[in-house]
Parts: C-alpha cells; structure tokens; sequence
C-alpha cells in the first residue's frame, strides 16, 4: 500500500523538512558519483553497522576480519568477473571498504546512516513518505523541534534493530526516522485522508481511508508480521517499528502549536479514488 498524498494542508512553510529531502538526494547523487567501489566504500565509512556498536574495537576488527565486506572481482580491464556455471559475478573482499567501517565510529554513524541511501527507489519512496507526513507534524512541532524529533527517532529506530540484529550488515536509510514521523502524524491526524496505491493484479487501483488506518496497516502488516514471521529480508524492519513507536512515545510529551485552522472536511462524494473506506 503505497501513499501518493494526503488531504491535510498545512499552514506554514516546511523548511526542515525540505532541507532533509534535499539533503537525502544530493548526498545520493554525491554516492553515486564516486569512481570505481567508492559509493560502497562510503556506505561502509557512514553507514551504521550495528555490531560496532555492542562489541569493542578489538572484537569488531576481527569480526570484520572473518566476514569483510563482499565487492565483484575484476579483471585487469576491471570487467567484472562472471562465474561460469552460475551466471553470477564473483565476490572478493573489499579491503578498502573493510577499513572504512574502522575509520568513523557507530556513535557519529548511528546519525550518519539516515543520510544514506540503497538505491533509486529506496531514497524515492523514503522522500515521498517524508514529504507527505513530514510537512504536517513540522507544521505542529516547529522547525528546531522538529528536527530533534526526527534525529532522535531515527536514532531510536537504528537502536531497536541493534538489538534484534546485531548484524556487521551496514543499516543505511532515514526509513527510521520517517517512521517516527509517520507515527507522530498519527496521533496528531488520525482523521486525515490518505490516498494510496494497492496493486490489483496489473491494475493500480485507489484508496482513500482514514489515517489511523494507513498507519496501523504500515505498522502492523508491513513492518511488525514480517519483523516477527519473515526471514531473508534486507529490510530493517525493526528500524522502522522502533522509529514508529519512538514517534508516538514522542509526540506524547513534545510541546506542541495551536492548530489555526480547522482541519478540511471531508466529502466522500467528491473523493476520486477507487475504494473508500
């Protein structure tokens, strides 16, 4: 279930949370521009790697030691080198991007890693989850405020899935923190309308429903059954459910602005979506 907007405008300019979409993208394209093994050496130098965090220096270096970070094998024209049997590029170790995991510590990465992204699609839906959600609860909380929350939710969210997978696996992405605002916006707008895309076999089809039911369905469907059933994924589910929860816990005790204007109100008639709930 895919969001594409949200009925719920707000009444001021939402600096913050443009500056983190623009933020999130230039350093994407700043990734994506360095030569040779570089992006993968950066997201080891910046991206958390939750296993720094809970054990010392000396046990770290060796576990890096016994399971350095993978990169394809070239040739001496740096083609990449393709099993014959398999059709898959042979992994060596990526010394380099071994010893860049040493060089920042996970305190400074644990902030790092929300500036980091995996791909086209994971930094395009994280920043149009933020923008949805995020120019509201800006709205609310106020730019400074604003920002603390969403640092420390996405902190807090790197911090739950430290503690179920204390992996040498490097976390990169705000999803965290988005999550964190995404929880804020629920108990701040749990009337607001949310529009989202459900694939119906080859068919996008439209829903519009309630925001407590989008959000409950992120939390519980797309994120808790798959932390707690699923395997194999490189998803941090967990992330996002510590995100979550620390955005709700949050907004409970953050001071918060009047709301000026009350909020728009709804007309199913006028509603263009497929399905209304």
């Amino acid at each position: 279930m895919f969001p594409i907007r949200d009925n719920n405008p707000s009444h001021s300019t939402a600096y913050v949370t443009i500056a983190l979409i623009i933020a999130n993208v230039a350093i994407f394209v700043l990734q994506l521009s360095q030569p040779g093994d570089g992006s993968n050496r950066i997201t080891w130098k910046y991206g958390f790697v939750p296993a720094e965090f809970v054990t010392s220096e000396k046990e770290f270096n060796a576990g890096l030691e016994r399971n350095p970070p993978p990169k394809v094998a070239t040739d001496r024209l740096g083609r990449p080198l393709i099993n014959p049997f398999t059709r898959q590029p042979i992994l060596e170790p990526d010394i380099a991007a071994m010893r860049a995991a040493e060089a920042v510590p996970a305190t400074i990465n644990i902030f790092t890693c929300m500036f980091l992204h995996g791909g086209w699609m994971h930094l395009i839906g994280n920043m149009l989850f933020l923008w949805i959600f995020g120019n509201n609860v800006e709205d609310r909380l106020g730019p400074v405020l604003f920002l603390i929350f969403y640092l420390a939710t996405g902190v807090c969210g790197n911090l739950m899935h430290t503690f179920f997978e204390p992996s040498f696996v490097p976390l990169v992405g705000a999803s965290g923190a988005i999550s964190g605002v995404m929880g804020g916006y629920l108990l701040l707008f749990p009337r607001a309308r949310i529009l989202a895309v459900v694939p119906i076999g080859y068919y996008p089809a439209t829903f519009s429903l309630p925001a407590w039911i989008y959000l409950a369905f992120y939390f519980v469907m797309q994120n808790l059954y798959p932390a707690s059933f699923g395997s194999g994924s490189h998803v941090a589910y967990w992330a996002h459910i510590g995100g979550f929860i620390s955005g709700v816990a949050m907004i409970l005790v953050l001071p918060k602005r009047k709301q000026t204007t009350p909020p728009p109100v709804y007309d199913p008639r006028a509603d263009d979506a497929d399905f209304v709930l």
